[in-house]
């Protein structure tokens, strides 16, 4: 199978499964959503079994690299406005704390896996050399 033909593929398994678990939540029926989840996870499985890999240079990892960065600092910064705003808009009515404690909670775990892994790899990738 082609690598486009994959990654659209990947994006309507998605896409299905997404739908999946919103009519299983709607609906009331947790085993919809599970299934839909399974399927899609068996769909991308085969689908990246299928597609032959792709010979990487440097500048693609690069590429990879510094996308990847970008994506997890933007994302740390939308959660964190998301959950300044949630906390702070909440009241007796509303009560958005929870949420905005959730959110606080997986930047926090997210700080942590992301100082963890770059201790980790600037130890191993460093080898023995100067």
């Amino acid at each position: 199978m082609q690598k486009n033909h994959a990654t659209i593929a990947g994006i309507v398994g998605f896409i299905a499964m997404i739908a999946g678990v919103m009519y299983g939540v709607k609906s009331g029926i947790a085993a919809i959503a599970v299934v839909s989840m399974c399927a899609a996870g068996l769909l991308i499985w085969y689908l990246k079994r299928s597609v032959s890999p792709v010979i990487e240079d440097e500048w693609t990892s690069l590429v990879g690299q510094k996308a990847a960065s970008l994506t997890l600092s933007i994302t740390a910064i939308l959660f964190a406005v998301i959950g300044i705003v949630l906390i702070t808009a909440s009241s007796p009515a509303n009560n958005y704390d929870q949420a905005g404690l959730t959110i606080a909670t997986f930047l926090v775990t997210l700080a942590i896996v992301y100082v963890a892994t770059s201790v980790y790899y600037s130890h191993t990738l460093r080898g023995n050399g100067p």
